[in-house]
């Protein structure tokens, strides 16, 4: 039997910084799923995972935590209020949506707005962010194609034959400067 549940680790590049708890979520809008720390950014289409009902998540979130504990399930369907999980030992857990007290998923969309491609002479990365990406993004081939849009913009991350996936990583200070 094939797993019918998240498919890929999104849940990793979450905030761990509770003073942002909305950050600590992976989001659902459109038919994607979003997810950042305020540093790197991951959009990815539905269509990867395999959960069931998955239309039930539009302009939901959910926390990282149950997102993680959600993927060891080997069932996973969404209702209106969250999302029912078992598996082959019998075990049953139910995970409500995030409540997010009213406020807004993020603008991802206007944060993934490509401003233009410039030459750039070098630039700083966290090995860290993209050790990250590669564990959360679907990527067959293993391979990425980084975009650079200036010394001071966000490096967008794609894998070309996944087209309904992108994901960012912003630039890093290097001796407290990006020249």
């Amino acid at each position: 039997m094939e797993k019918q549940t998240f498919t890929t680790s999104l849940h990793s590049v979450c905030s761990t910084d509770e003073m942002r708890p909305i950050m600590m979520c992976v989001h659902f809008k459109n038919g994607f799923a979003y997810a950042s720390d305020g540093y790197m950014l991951i959009k990815q289409s539905l269509e990867y995972h395999s959960i069931i009902g998955a239309e039930h998540l539009e302009d939901k979130s959910i926390h990282k935590d149950n997102y993680e504990a959600i993927m060891k399930f080997e069932i996973a369907e969404c209702d209106d209020n969250g999302i029912a999980c078992k598996d082959t030992d019998g075990r049953v857990a139910y995970f409500e949506f995030f409540d997010r007290k009213g406020e807004e998923i993020p603008d991802h969309e206007k944060i993934l707005a490509k401003s233009g491609i410039t030459q750039v002479g070098f630039i700083g990365i966290r090995p860290k962010f993209l050790s990250k990406l590669a564990k959360a993004m679907h990527c067959p081939s293993g391979a990425f194609r980084l975009q650079f849009q200036g010394i001071d913009k966000a490096i967008i991350v794609d894998t070309p034959e996944i087209p309904d996936q992108i994901g960012i990583i912003m630039p890093a200070l290097i001796n407290d400067t990006l020249f």
